[in-house]
């Protein structure tokens, strides 16, 4: 006696070939309504928006995992500041005095007790960035 497993979770591709067979397969004289051909392929982008959002997650999660593990240090306010640093992922920022101290955090690092931001090529304590936007053009003065 042969058993098989059933995977609740469908995958893109698993969505896709399903829906194509059924396509393939419909009665030509009662097709498939347009309202549920709609609703399938709002399913489908459900779906991948689901996959990509784990993805996404999955990311994060190993980057902060990489980043409490080089830290040596799990202590809450350590591991807070971590958290707050990679908020700034991707971010404009403001960090010094003159107009043009603005560039994009483009990575950090635990550093003795505190997190460096990089900009540009320069790495600096977190606690110099004065503003953040989402644009550098939002940091004017």
């Amino acid at each position: 006696m042969s058993s098989t497993t059933f995977n609740a979770e469908l995958g893109k591709n698993q969505f896709l070939q399903l829906l194509a067979t059924q396509l393939q397969n419909q009665d030509p004289m009662q097709p498939v309504g347009q309202q549920e051909f709609l609703q399938q392929l709002a399913q489908f982008s459900t779906v991948e928006g689901i996959e990509n959002l784990n993805s996404e997650f999955k990311s994060v999660g190993e980057k902060l995992d990489k980043l409490v593990a080089t830290s040596g240090n799990t202590d809450l306010s350590q591991l807070q500041l971590l958290n707050a640093g990679a908020g700034l992922l991707g971010k404009s920022v403001r960090y010094g005095e003159a107009t043009g101290d603005v560039g994009v955090v483009s990575e950090i690092k635990p550093d003795s007790g505190q997190v460096l931001v990089r900009i540009g090529n320069t790495f600096m304590p977190m606690s110099d960035i004065q503003g953040v936007a989402t644009d550098l053009s939002e940091l004017s003065r």
